[in-house]
């Protein structure tokens, strides 16, 4: 059976996110000290807590439960930064600029998502196909 890392995640996710833990468990409607009890290990939130957290940090409830989302690699990346949970279960750091993007990107209807990612395809071939030439020179 895979280990249940869902203590160390919730605290990962809120610490990278600077928010305290009055202000999550206001949003899972319980006392900040039962939020506590989670973080540490020693309770477990209900299942519509998990849902709702795991919608809240955009991560899968699968993530929340089982990833290692460590604090160390938030804790690795500099300051003041924002992150994308990956599907690889890693944190990437995102500056200022990036997340909005990303948060913009998200906003969009789904045809359009699809035109943007063809589009950053299509750059990226055009990116690479520019050095090689470059490099043949």
């Amino acid at each position: 059976m895979r280990e249940i890392r869902i203590a160390i995640n919730m605290r990962a996710l809120r610490i990278a996110n600077e928010y305290p833990q009055k202000y999550i468990s206001e949003l899972i409607h319980v006392a900040r000290q039962t939020y506590s009890l989670y973080e540490n290990g020693k309770g477990l939130p209900d299942l519509e807590a998990v849902c709702y957290l795991a919608d809240f940090y955009g991560v899968s409830v699968d993530m929340l439960l089982y990833a290692d989302l460590s604090a160390k690699q938030i804790a690795d990346s500099t300051a003041n930064e924002h992150f994308a949970i990956a599907p690889e279960t890693s944190a990437i750091p995102l500056n200022g600029a990036e997340a909005r993007m990303l948060i913009n990107y998200k906003s969009l209807p789904s045809e359009v998502q699809k035109e943007v990612r063809e589009f950053v395809r299509f750059k990226k071939k055009w990116v690479e196909s520019q050095q090689v030439s470059d490099n043949e020179k």
